[in-house]
């Protein structure tokens, strides 16, 4: 299939459109890693709000993308459209660095519950234990210690 019927189908557009909107995630992303490490907690709310609607903006689009790409009897990863094959190419990359950069502020949430969980624990009275009663450091939460099955 020729890159003239490609575009008139719309599949170009679509890929288009999809590469825009992965790039509009990954600045959301870092936007969202920069309130999580801020501790700015109006500002990941806005940001998540803005996530949400690109990731239902992505998954219409790849629905269209799927639909047409049926429509048409072809494959993405094995056209022989040059324009098509690198935009391809590109989507992917995006989509991966996304889910690498979502994966990174998952990690960062997950640090920041685990702060607020030990503050709560030292208000209530209720810290981490850090030393047993012979005064060993006991082994960090989900650790295993040194010799232990």
């Amino acid at each position: 299939m020729n890159s003239l019927s490609l575009r008139e189908s719309g599949l170009i557009d679509v890929l288009d459109e999809q590469i825009r909107q992965a790039q509009a995630m990954l600045d959301t992303l870092d936007l969202e890693r920069d309130a999580l490490r801020t501790g700015d907690a109006q500002g990941l709310n806005e940001v998540g709000a803005d996530k949400a609607k690109l990731v239902e903006t992505l998954e219409t689009l790849e629905r269209e993308r799927r639909d047409l790409s049926a429509a048409l009897r072809i494959e993405l990863s094995s056209v022989d459209d040059t324009d098509a094959a690198l935009k391809w190419q590109e989507l992917l990359e995006l989509i991966s660095e996304c889910r690498r950069r979502n994966q990174q502020n998952g990690g960062l949430v997950k640090a920041r519950r685990e702060q607020v969980v030990n503050v709560l624990r030292a208000l209530q009275g209720t810290e981490l234990e850090l030393y047993d009663a012979h005064g060993i450091e006991l082994a960090p939460r989900g650790a295993r210690r040194f010799g232990s099955a």
